[in-house]
């Protein structure tokens, strides 16, 4: 199981296709040499790659598990050799390959002959976003399907992110249509180069990008998109920083079905524009999430050697955000109490920070879910948020 999220992609963000083909063209009939290449000189870490699979799906476009993939490499081997003794004469791997797939493992039914370049650049036309590179939002809907399969049938978690650029409407208002289209390559490219080869980049609209982390739980994806978001923030347009927003979604933690992942991302992905924008929101399957409102509620953190306050800048039955000068620490969790303001009222909870965002030299900007809240803080919550609505809602004087 993948444990962290060591950058195993080509050199320049190059998708691990394009550096296939590259090292085809230098040898074309030396497929064991290319493993051999592609093994020592382009990766950092051999046990989190797909190259066999990766190589499979170049020489036959089909889409098969890393150790299934092994396997059959080994297998194309052995008919190779099994031919070449009864033809008396050298046989191709790629003539191997076919003969194996149509007699043996049957995955081929109907096969074409194509010249491999020209394949590689017609399948680009259709599954490459043309202005970012990065796989549009056909190929991404194949791709989430196939690794929630795969998650499924192997019991692997499984990530998606979407995300989306801040403001964008605004920058191409600003700046003109040239600069927006400046500023997609430049995330696509800062997407495409903080990922691993077995992650999955694509462009699914406008200025609307997806990412699928196979073998990543949450916490694991989580690092990866603050990663990113980092990233991101590296990017300037008239001395500013351009940022993004994203919504998390993980299987099996927070969704079962392959139909809701997109939609679960995205409702995620509504909350984090919806809170300030800027940051990274992990999906809450509680089903009062949209409850969210500002509330200043004094805040306690109860730490193993100490206790920590500070003051609620908004809140939902899902969540909590808020400031503090202490490096809490992501995915831990901690026992808090929430008191109103002159008011005996305490909600007493247990939090998990899923977000921490430095700002300015000391403080810090946190997002935090609740693990454990109990029905009646759940109603006490529900209460303030109906209490908020009200006062939002009256004529100034009415309840002052």
């Amino acid at each position: 199981m993948i444990k962290s999220h060591t950058t195993l992609r080509p050199r320049n963000g190059q998708r691990i296709e394009d550096t296939i083909m590259d090292l085809l063209e230098e040898d074309p009939y030396n497929e064991e040499l290319l493993i051999q290449k592609l093994q020592k000189n382009q990766f950092q870490n051999k046990d989190h790659s797909q190259i066999y699979s990766a190589v499979l799906k170049v020489l036959t476009s089909l889409d098969i598990p890393e150790t299934d993939s092994k396997e059959i490499w080994v297998e194309v081997l052995e008919n190779r050799n099994k031919l070449a003794n009864c033809l008396k004469r050298p046989v191709g791997f790629r003539v191997a390959l076919l003969d194996y797939f149509i007699n043996q493992n049957k995955k081929i039914k109907n096969p074409k002959i194509i010249e491999l370049r020209l394949f590689a650049e017609t399948e680009k036309l259709i599954l490459v976003d043309e202005l970012t590179r990065l796989y549009n939002r056909r190929h991404f809907e194949t791709a989430l399907v196939r690794e929630f399969k795969q998650s499924t049938r192997y019991n692997q978690n499984l990530s998606l992110l979407v995300i989306d650029i801040d403001d964008f409407k605004k920058i191409n208002d600003t700046y003109g249509h040239l600069m927006g289209d400046e500023i997609l390559k430049q995330v696509a490219n800062k997407i495409a180069t903080s990922l691993r080869m077995e992650d999955t980049a694509c462009r699914i609209g406008g200025e609307e990008f997806a990412i699928i982390f196979p073998q990543s739980n949450e916490s694991q994806a989580m690092i990866a998109s603050e990663k990113l978001l980092e990233a991101c923030r590296t990017i300037q347009i008239s001395g500013k920083s351009v940022t993004i927003s994203g919504g998390l979604v993980s299987f099996p933690e927070k969704v079962k079905r392959c139909e809701d992942m997109y939609d679960f991302a995205d409702r995620a992905l509504y909350t984090a524009k919806d809170s300030g924008k800027n940051q990274i929101v992990v999906y809450s399957n509680e089903k009062r999430s949209s409850l969210r409102f500002e509330a200043n509620l004094e805040l306690f953190c109860v730490l193993p050697n100490r206790t920590i306050r500070s003051i609620s800048k908004n809140i939902s039955i899902t969540g909590i955000a808020f400031e503090t000068e202490d490096d809490l620490l992501v995915n831990e969790p901690i026992q808090v109490l929430l008191r109103e303001t002159d008011s005996n009222h305490e909600i007493s909870a247990k939090i998990k920070v899923v977000r921490k965002q430095k700002i300015g030299e000391k403080n810090y900007s946190v997002g935090a879910e609740f693990i454990d809240l109990s029905n009646e803080s759940q109603t006490k919550l529900a209460d303030l948020y109906s209490l908020h609505q009200f006062k939002a809602k009256s004529p100034i004087g009415v309840g002052s």
